[in-house]
């Protein structure tokens, strides 16, 4: 792009946000230096001719290093922007307990000074403030007290790489730069959120109306004295929602209790506690930044999972600034992603970005290094649990669970409330649970902020739940996949919240599947002779298995697709690629309706869906059923018009905006054009079938793809369709008016192209199709909290070597439940990684909490022990995938749910093969080593 030309063919693909016209450019690649993948995966067939791609889509520009990253790009990479490239450096403060009293110039070398010193006194002067997402003080200010370790001070700006580096190398680790005056109490605020999920089932059992859920009920929540939740005291039966909640919450305790009391229940009580993790994404944030006073426009190179958020946000934050009068457009390039694990969602670091750019004299980039990746970037949230478990000691079935959540959210709040209610609702696991008084607390803390990282909270509450039915295994004398079938979920039955899930679950499968593999058959034997065979050493085995939700409750996936003249498919997507494979994936989905893979896709598109003219208002999460039903009068209005991207998001969700997309193209292009050169005016969708690309019917000549697009853009045909979908737990649906006939999809915004040949898909090309009517779920569904589960289990080998702590694993069994796979080896990738995943949490990924933590800015992976090859199974991991049920069965987001059962099952192993039992991640060799040999220091 030279520049940047407000023409009128391109004011279509803009975006207008509180004044300021938005550009999202495509995903970039370096021009002149690297071949576009898309073109260059044209040299080799990456579709092949098995079932599965023969490689990525993108494998060749992987391989051949011609995939680049958003933290390599620089301002003489694009086009338009000065050559010049400026860079700029973020002071933190490394400690909290005293206030701030400023910084220390004279410790910057004389030969590497900045041109620029952004403070929070040079924000305020400008009217800069961060979105209210983000909370306050996006630089401390002078004389105030610092809210967390790590919270940035002052940002430096450099006109060349020798200074900056100059000034880095004498600041970075510099305990003088920093002053520090008198010591102050720490920052306490009030919980983030409160959650509390009380839930007793009807008299008739799991398919019975419940006596109290919050699907049925709603929720309640508590007040707060000294920062401290408090929930209401009342209790009345017939009172108001938290009343009745509260009567019921005092009901399950008090039974628990009588019941265990008789003897005839058996309860596992204990605390439970998860670590701090880094995501460790292979590339650190970085964001390249011009102000183009000239043009008036903002341009952003960024390193995001959420860049739709961020141009919306951006756009407001400068239109409440002194830089409003300066700026008339914002341009947003999206680039690939090189590792996000949910880290890169909702980040706050690109404001960092925006900042310096604002006050850069020429193009500013900004990113971290490892040390200020790990001071800086979004954390996993650490969990403390109590937790109580009653199992029927006659039956094994369980009857109830109590559990009380701290969930640690860090000195910003981020996603920690949404994190702390899926963790709590998660934590019933593949169980059913007839009783449960589940509460969350998402506390504010001096710690590094937590976000979305992989597992969203549900990671820490079912390693702690399957932590919890090893033990009432072992104290009951049952075999733990016994008493796991006991108790295992079963369809039509309500979980936690009262909900029913919208798919189909097949635990008992899974377990029957591990209860006869010889790992878990023979392990008594195969315990006895390797030690046997290891003098020293101790082995054991361990069983976990898990279902994490996948969405939202407010997913909103837009696709598009079309052919040209010749047939060619084109399409887009508005996930982005994340190492997830999403355009291989996407692009295979339209061979079972279009005939053919895609001949094109592009991943992370956001400036197409202008076309659909789509808006929001308020959000969907709190919005009422009043202001839903007013809004969907507007045949415009949605309740979300985007959203980020995620791992376990895209085979479901995307998946069905590009096939909703799929099907209306050949519904009102193809066939069309198929009836005119059969001459079969009474032909009708399902009657035909494609057959090695080709379009059947009956004993009739095939049709291939060319001539039936060839036709349709000779006679006006739909040659595009563009889609919008909403998901709360299940799918909006709409009608359209489309050629005089009615027609139903589940969809709540439609844009369509005749004609066309362009080979990207394009918001001006397009035109919109205003919905007749329109049904979204309504709103009382949040109460819901998850409907959709992907169940993944674990069997797992280990031995220990009691001198070291050492824990080496000999078996890895995976199982799970994806569904219909689109593509199997991009699975398999994911399972892999899962894997990974969940042996560093299990056994080596520790930042301690305050200052020593992160939040110090000394840590790195010097400091920081993720597994490395030795520690992973690579050779010996097997993995079974179920078969789908039918035809039917939807695309299960599979990605994080790997690592899940992993930890537990680690952890149940380590007990197996030592007697003792772990409730605290993780499980390093050193804890392990002093737990053996407590008299050795």
């Amino acid at each position: 792009m030279e520049g940047f030309n407000t023409n009128r063919r391109n004011f279509i693909k803009l975006c207008t946000v509180a004044g300021i016209t938005v550009f999202a450019a495509p995903v970039l690649w370096q021009k002149g230096k690297a071949q576009n993948p898309e073109t260059a995966r044209d040299v080799l067939n990456w579709r092949g001719a098995g079932s599965d791609p023969a490689f990525r889509t993108d494998g060749v520009a992987k391989v051949t290093g011609q995939k680049i990253f958003g933290r390599d790009f620089r301002a003489r990479d694009m086009p338009g922007w000065k050559p010049q490239q400026h860079y700029a450096l973020v002071l933190r403060c490394n400690r909290v307990e005293r206030r701030f009293d400023g910084v220390d110039w004279t410790q910057l070398p004389a030969e590497a000074q900045p041109y620029a010193k952004v403070t929070a006194e040079t924000l305020a002067e400008k009217k800069l403030k961060l979105p209210a997402f983000y909370g306050e003080a996006m630089l401390l200010s002078e004389g105030a007290s610092p809210l967390y370790y790590g919270h940035a001070v002052a940002m430096l700006l450099f006109d060349d790489f020798e200074k900056y580096a100059t000034a880095k190398q004498a600041l970075q680790f510099n305990e003088q730069v920093i002053r520090y005056g008198a010591q102050t109490p720490p920052v306490e605020r009030d919980p983030y959120a409160s959650w509390r999920i009380i839930r007793v089932e009807g008299p008739q059992g799991p398919e019975d109306e419940d006596l109290y859920s919050p699907m049925q009920d709603g929720l309640f929540f508590p007040n707060y004295r000294d920062h401290k939740a408090e929930w209401p005291r009342a209790a009345n039966l017939s009172g108001s929602v938290s009343e009745r909640g509260m009567y019921y919450a005092q009901q399950i305790r008090a039974t628990t209790e009588r019941e265990a009391e008789s003897g005839n229940w058996h309860l596992v009580r204990g605390e439970y506690r998860t670590q701090i993790v880094d995501p460790m994404m292979m590339e650190p944030e970085a964001a390249n930044v011009w102000f183009d006073g000239e043009r008036q426009t903002l341009h952003l190179v960024l390193t995001s999972q959420s860049p739709q958020d961020f141009q919306e946000l951006a756009a407001h934050m400068i239109a409440e600034s002194a830089f409003a009068a300066e700026i008339k457009n914002i341009v947003v390039h999206s680039a690939v992603v090189g590792g996000g694990f949910g880290a890169k969602d909702h980040s706050i670091f690109p404001y960092y970005g925006l900042v310096a750019g604002l006050f850069g004299t020429a193009p500013v980039r900004l990113a971290n290094n490892r040390f200020e990746q790990f001071q800086a970037g979004l954390k996993r949230h650490p969990f403390g649990m109590r937790n109580t478990l009653a199992i029927d000691k006659k039956n094994g079935k369980f009857q109830a669970l109590i559990a009380e959540m701290q969930v640690d959210g860090g000195g910003r709040q981020n996603f920690s409330a949404s994190v702390s209610m899926v963790g709590a609702s998660a934590i019933q696991s593949i169980y059913y649970l007839p009783r449960n008084d589940i509460s969350s607390v998402a506390n504010q803390s001096m710690n590094v902020d937590s976000g979305s990282m992989r597992g969203y909270g549900t990671l820490q509450t079912m390693t702690a739940m399957e932590m919890m039915v090893n033990q009432a295994a072992a104290e009951l004398g049952i075999d733990p996949i016994e008493l796991r079938l006991r108790n295992a979920f079963q369809d039509g039955w309500r979980n936690t919240q009262g909900a029913v899930p919208k798919v189909g679950v097949r635990y008992r499968e899974l377990l029957e599947r591990a209860r006869e593999h010889p790992m878990w058959r023979d392990r008594m034997e195969r315990k006895r002779a390797f030690e046997q065979e290891n003098p020293g050493y101790l082995f054991g085995t361990g069983y976990a298995i898990a279902t994490k939700d996948y969405g939202t409750g407010a997913a909103a996936p837009s696709a598009a697709v079309q052919f040209d003249t010749a047939g060619r498919l084109s399409m887009a997507v508005e996930f982005m690629e994340m190492g997830t494979g999403i355009g291989t994936s996407q692009s295979l989905l339209l061979e079972t309706v279009l005939g053919r893979a895609a001949d094109h896709c592009t991943v992370g598109e956001v400036d197409a869906w202008h076309a659909l003219q789509q808006f929001q208002t308020e959000s969907p999460y709190t919005m009422s059923q009043q202001h839903q039903d007013q809004q969907s009068a507007n045949p415009l209005w949605t309740p979300v018009t985007a959203m980020a991207s995620a791992a376990s998001m895209s085979s479901y969700f995307q998946s069905h905006a590009t096939q909703q997309a799929a099907e209306i193209l050949f519904q009102q292009g193809l066939l069309p054009a198929a009836r005119r050169l059969w001459k079969r005016n009474e032909l009708e969708n399902g009657q035909t079938q494609w057959r090695e690309g080709k379009l059947h019917y009956g004993n009739l000549p095939p049709l291939a793809l060319e001539q039936l697009a060839a036709d349709a853009h000779r006679n006006g045909d739909v040659t595009g369709v563009m889609v919008h979908s909403f998901n709360r737990w299940e799918w909006a649906e709409a009608d359209f008016e489309l050629h005089g006939r009615q027609w139903t999809g589940s969809i709540d915004g439609l844009a369509l192209r005749r004609g066309g040949s362009a080979e990207k898909v394009s918001a001006d090309e397009y035109q919109v199709e205003k919905r007749s009517a329109v049904r979204y779920p309504r709103t009382a569904l949040n109460n819901a909290m998850v409907t959709y589960y992907a169940p993944t289990a674990a069997l797992v080998e280990v031995a220990v070597n009691p001198g070291n702590g050492e824990v080496s694993i000999h078996g890895l069994q995976n199982y799970m439940d994806c569904g219909r796979t689109i593509v199997r080896p991009l699975v398999e990738g994911q399972i892999e990684g899962g894997v990974a995943m969940g042996i560093g949490h299990a056994l080596y990924e520790y930042l301690p909490p305050l200052a020593e933590g992160a939040g110090n800015g000394t840590w790195n992976l010097n400091r920081y022990q993720v597994p490395l090859a030795k520690h992973v199974p690579v050779w010996i991991q097997q993995h079974e995938i179920l078969p789908p049920a039918t035809e039917k069965d939807p695309h299960k987001g599979i990605a994080e749910v790997v690592m899940i059962p992993i930890v537990a099952a680690l952890a149940e192993a380590i007990y197996q093969a030592t007697g003792k039992r772990f409730n605290e991640v993780p499980i390093t060799p050193e804890r392990l080593r002093r737990a053996l040999n407590p008299q050795v220091l």
